[in-house]
C-alpha cells in the first residue's frame, strides 16, 4: 500500500517539537517495515495528496492543510472532523453532559459571563489548542477572569473556554482508539507544556485506577471520533477521574515505539 503521512508543523508544537516528530517518524518507519510505501510531507508544505495514495496519517491542525485533506476520499487517520473535535470549544461541546469533564461554558470576551461564579477555574483558548502559555490560565476570582478575558479579546480571540477547577493531581495519558492506552504517568509541574501543573495537588502514590481511566479516555476518544490521542486528567482525594484536556494525536513521548506499532497497525487495518 501507499501512505501519505502529514507530520504538524512546529508552531503548534509548543516545547513538544522532538516528542510529535519521534512518533511521526517512528509510525512511517512501521509502516515501511511492513512493506508499505511512505511519503511524508510538514503540513505547511502540503499543497495537494498525490494521485495513488490509500491511506493518509496526519497530525496536521492548520485549517489549510485540514481543508485539503478533508477532500480526499481515503481513509484518514486522526480524521478531520476529530481534529476539530478537539479544539477546545467544539471539544467542551461535544463533552458537556457526559460527566467527563468539569463544569464548563463557552463564551464570549466581549464581557465576563454573569452566569459564572465557580472559583479558583481555568479560562482557555476556544478557537484550537494551546499553542501560547496566555491560552491557558489558572483565574482565582472574578477581577482576575475580567483581567484574563480582555487579555484573549486583546489577542484576538472571541471565544474563550471557562471550566471549573478540579481537585487533585493530573495524569497524563497516550491511547489508540481500540487498543486502550499506552502509558499514563503522574504529572509534575517541570513536565507540562507550561508549567500549569504546579495548581494541581502533588500525587501522593502516583497510583490510579487504569480501567477507570482506560473507560474515560476510550469514552472521550468515541465521543470525538479520535483514533490517536492523549490528554490530561485529575484524579481527586476519593479516585474519581475527570478528563481536563483531550487532544488529537500528542507526542507519546513516554512510550513513543510501542505507540506506534499500534498506529501503525490500525492505520494498515483501515480500509
Amino acid at each position: 500500500m501507499r501512505f501519505l503521512g502529514v507530520s504538524r508543523a512546529e508552531r503548534f508544537s509548543p516545547n513538544r517539537t522532538a516528542g510529535d516528530a519521534a512518533v511521526f517518524r517512528a509510525v512511517a518507519t512501521c509502516l515501511e517495515r511492513h512493506g508499505n510505501e511512505v511519503m511524508c510531507v510538514d503540513e505547511q508544505d502540503l499543497k495537494s495528496v498525490p494521485d495513488g495514495i490509500d491511506s493518509v496519517f496526519q497530525m496536521a491542525r492548520s485549517r489549510e492543510a485540514l481543508s485539503l485533506l478533508d477532500q480526499v476520499s481515503v481513509p484518514v487517520t486522526n480524521t478531520v472532523q476529530s481534529v476539530y473535535n478537539c479544539f477546545r470549544a467544539s471539544q467542551t461541546a461535544l463533552l458537556n453532559g457526559s460527566g467527563l469533564i468539569p463544569d464548563s461554558i463557552i463564551c464570549s470576551t466581549d464581557d465576563i459571563p454573569q452566569e459564572w461564579n465557580k472559583y479558583p477555574c481555568w479560562i482557555k483558548r476556544a478557537d484550537s489548542h494551546a499553542i501560547d502559555k496566555d491560552d491557558v490560565q489558572y483565574i482565582q476570582d472574578a477581577d482576575k477572569l475580567g483581567a484574563a478575558i480582555r487579555g484573549f479579546r486583546e489577542r484576538g480571540n472571541r471565544e474563550c473556554v471557562i471550566q471549573a477547577h478540579v481537585r487533585g493531581w493530573v495524569v497524563k495519558f497516550y491511547g489508540v482508539r481500540g487498543y486502550g492506552l499506552t502509558d499514563c504517568y503522574a504529572a509534575t509541574a517541570c513536565e507540562g507544556k507550561f508549567g500549569l501543573e504546579r495548581f494541581n495537588d502533588q500525587p501522593q502514590s502516583g497510583s490510579v485506577d487504569m480501567d477507570a481511566l482506560t473507560e474515560v479516555a476510550e469514552s472521550a476518544s468515541d465521543i470525538l471520533g479520535v483514533d490517536v490521542y492523549g490528554g490530561d486528567a485529575v484524579v481527586g482525594p476519593d479516585g474519581d477521574i475527570t478528563l481536563i484536556d483531550f487532544n488529537d494525536w500528542p507526542s507519546f513521548r513516554t512510550c513513543t515505539v510501542g505507540a506506534a506499532q499500534k498506529i501503525a497497525r490500525m492505520i494498515m487495518d483501515k480500509r
